[in-house]
């Protein structure tokens, strides 16, 4: 085993529908092209989930685009439409980590925003007699740090912040770009594929 763990949570501990967000938000009057890479909805969508953006704002400025009256709820709804769940044999491995002999940390590291990030507490983390603190030692995400991954300072900020060594420590994510960026900070990694069972992969 490791002595460290981080965990990307989308695509790892979350399973994700991006389709239902993009659905959802065309039903409410969002064009195809407004949702596409390079729209001003799509540099809206970055600077929100770096923390530049509130939550208020956020979905303000989306209703404003919708071309059918619109409120900041309906847009929030489609917004998390996107998380599934994180099924609770996940988290049964998690705690199981955290109290594995010879393990030092198991952490989060995610490219997310409040709303994501709130609704993935309020329906799993914090839910259902479980505790935020159960799962994680430390938790780094892009809206808090304004680091996204795959920048390289965002892994070593955790590694700082962990007074880990990269060696000793593995980070699972789901999107090659950022493992190979982690891969480069000296972090071992794990990349997750619909094939891949993390929770196998890694014996916990």
């Amino acid at each position: 085993m490791f002595k460290n763990y981080i965990f990307d949570l989308g695509g790892v501990l979350l399973d994700l529908c991006p389709q239902n967000t993009s659905k959802g938000l065309i039903a409410l009057g969002l064009s195809a092209l407004e949702l596409a890479e390079g729209s001003a909805i799509k540099k809206l969508m970055e600077d929100y989930q770096l923390g530049y953006v509130t939550t208020q704002d956020f979905c303000k400025q989306i209703a404003d685009k919708c071309v059918y009256p619109t409120t900041p709820h309906e847009i929030e709804k489609a917004w998390n439409s996107i998380c599934i769940e994180v099924a609770e044999r996940k988290l049964q491995a998690l705690r199981r980590l955290r109290k594995a002999e010879g393990v030092a940390t198991v952490s989060l590291l995610s490219n997310t925003n409040e709303l994501h990030w709130e609704y993935c507490c309020k329906n799993w983390f914090n839910a259902n007699g479980n505790r935020l603190e159960d799962f994680f030692d430390k938790i780094f995400l892009s809206q808090e740090l304004h680091l996204q991954k795959p920048d390289s300072e965002i892994f070593n900020t955790a590694i700082r912040e962990l007074g880990a060594s990269p060696a000793e420590t593995v980070f699972i994510d789901d999107i090659p770009e950022n493992t190979a960026a982690a891969a480069a900070c000296g972090l071992q990694t794990l990349t997750v594929t619909p094939d891949t069972d993390w929770i196998e992969k890694l014996r916990i």
